[in-house]
């Protein structure tokens, strides 16, 4: 598979695949690549920026709702996450914003184990009707998604290295196990109101 052009748009979130984030468009240069991604239906590449460092491995989104257009030119929008990249080199090309050359990454081989999906679905539920108490969706234990990891990272409170690393893991085993760990590690913590709010702090995707 050969290299692909990208405009890319670096934050301080992790992105996974299948998941919908609100953005808020202020700067001209993301005003110009939001606009040419909604006006060509095109995607754009949303990588974690940790101080100057652009993660490797990001995830592409396409913008599936504007819900406000200000005056001048801000947006509110919110966009969905496609599928994995890793980033082969980028540069400016001309563009106001920042462009990659990318290699798409293919989705996990291996089917999800039942057991272990079922096992850290029951976690995530817990942790959900703890924090969330009955605002986010619990999931049927049965419940079957190919990456089902990250839906359910997606409301843990994993903080960003946690979801970076998630989102670089190539078996869906390996990150059912990752996501499986970390709620059995966070769930007892939750009695305590600070890591409540921790978890809900951690939410990108509010």
């Amino acid at each position: 598979m050969g290299e692909e052009r990208l405009p890319l748009f670096p934050l301080k979130v992790v992105l996974f695949p299948g998941s919908s984030l609100p953005l808020h468009i202020f700067e001209e240069r993301y005003k110009v690549l939001i606009g040419e991604s909604i006006d060509g239906q095109q995607e754009f590449g949303i990588s974690l920026l940790l101080e100057k460092d652009i993660a490797q491995v990001g995830c592409t989104a396409m913008v599936s709702e504007v819900v406000r257009r200000f005056e001048d030119g801000r947006l509110d929008i919110v966009v969905r996450g496609k599928r994995r990249f890793r980033l082969q080199r980028c540069e400016h090309e001309g563009a106001p914003y920042l462009v990659g050359w990318v290699e798409f990454l293919p989705p996990s081989a291996d089917e999800p184990d039942r057991t272990l999906a079922g096992d850290t679905i029951h976690l995530y539920n817990k942790l959900v009707s703890i924090v969330y108490r009955g605002n986010v969706q619990q999931l049927q234990e049965d419940f079957h998604r190919q990456d089902i990891s990250f839906l359910l990272a997606q409301k843990s409170g994993m903080d960003l290295v946690q979801r970076q690393t998630l989102l670089e893991l190539q078996s869906e085993n390996e990150r059912l196990h990752l996501v499986h760990q970390y709620l059995q590690d966070v769930i007892p913590k939750l009695e305590r109101r600070e890591e409540i709010e921790r978890v809900v702090r951690g939410d990108g995707y509010l």
